[in-house]
């Protein structure tokens, strides 16, 4: 009852307070704008990393880069060279046994006196000759017979051009060991295996061997970089190098739509294969300029952006360069309309409500 009395004589006190015009004020109308006003940046000169750099490599011909791998299953037998070692053309890199090749020697070496008995038989007798005597007396009389006609001469051409020379057959079967050589200039980059490793064909080679040459900068850009701008490469060893403005070629990846691209270097320069970096776009333009991606609005058939400039407001229209992320490089159709230090419109929709909001 208490509680029900304190509420009724408090009720009573508000209406008696409000009963003139001068003690209850007028409700005022919310003349606040429907949406808040967006905030004003600073136009700057291009100069996101997002924007203007990719990742590159380096790359170079095939000749520049050679592999050392037994076409058959092998055994290694000797290292000639180690990780690191700078060989030239014709070098020893590694020693194999490759049994196929020796068994292949023999069948060879067996059909090769079959079919030149006369010349297998001398071949026997010197031999016998410069051996102990006991090996002449056991050779002494037999001379096989000649076994069918000998070849023609074009036929003995044929069988020189497609089976293995006598004198590297005869050398297989006394020393197995092939010795596989570098075919370029270079250092040796990677070496796989250990000794008496039996590697099969066509497995990891055993030896990988990088030279240099002209190089090619091979650049992934998320999108293509706008026309007119410098390139530069920025080597992980902190070197920088100039490169054409005008790539060779361009193709798009079909999985995330990159850009890639390949471009020569300025000048006569020298690199290996594999050499890793970014590459850096820089616009030459003074129009060129870096908007908040916000800040743009489509208006018909143009893009534009609202601009704040000496306490007026416009709608400038651009032509949009390249965008990523929350930055986008635009070009103004009227340089003079839009340069650096000039303030736009950070979200160009929530300017546009707040504008509408306050004209109602």
């Amino acid at each position: 009852m208490l509680r029900r009395a304190l509420a009724t004589g408090c009720l009573g006190l508000t209406l008696t307070s409000c009963m003139s015009e001068q003690t209850c004020p007028e409700r005022q109308p919310n003349h606040q704008p429907a949406s808040t006003a967006s905030a004003w940046v600073e136009v700057t000169a291009p100069r996101d990393v997002s924007l203007l750099q990719a990742a590159a490599r380096v790359v170079l011909p095939g000749d520049r880069q050679g592999v050392i791998r037994p076409i058959y299953r092998a055994r290694i037998a000797r290292f000639h060279v180690q990780a690191g070692d700078r060989v030239r053309v014709g070098q020893p890199v590694v020693d194999v046994v490759m049994p196929e090749v020796v068994v292949a020697a023999a069948d060879y070496r067996g059909a090769h006196a079959q079919r030149h008995p006369d010349r297998a038989a001398r071949q026997a007798r010197a031999h016998a000759r410069r051996g102990p005597r006991g090996r002449a007396r056991r050779l002494r009389g037999r001379h096989p017979r000649r076994r069918g006609r000998a070849a023609g001469p074009h036929r003995r051409r044929h069988l020189a051009r497609r089976r293995p020379r006598p004198a590297r057959s005869r050398e297989l079967l006394h020393k197995p060991e092939v010795t596989l050589t570098s075919d370029i200039d270079g250092v040796v980059r990677e070496l796989h295996g250990r000794l008496g490793e039996v590697v099969e064909a066509g497995a990891l080679p055993i030896a990988v061997i990088v030279g240099e040459g002209v190089p090619r900068v091979e650049a992934r850009f998320l999108h293509a970089p706008p026309a007119r701008t410098t390139m530069r490469f920025h080597a992980v060893d902190g070197s920088v190098w100039a490169l054409k403005p005008e790539p060779l070629a361009r193709t798009v990846e079909a999985d995330d739509g990159a850009v890639v691209m390949w471009f020569e270097a300025e000048g006569d320069r020298l690199a290996a294969p594999g050499l890793r970096g970014t590459v850096e776009a820089f616009s030459d333009e003074a129009g060129v300029v870096q908007v908040p991606a916000g800040a743009l609005q489509r208006a018909g058939d143009d893009l534009i952006v609202h601009r704040r400039r000496d306490g007026q407001t416009a709608a400038v229209p651009v032509e949009l360069l390249m965008a990523s992320g929350a930055s986008a490089l635009v070009r103004p159709k009227d340089p003079s309309q839009l340069v650096a230090g000039d303030r736009v419109a950070e979200d160009a929709l929530a300017h546009q409500r707040a504008t509408a909001g306050a004209g109602a």
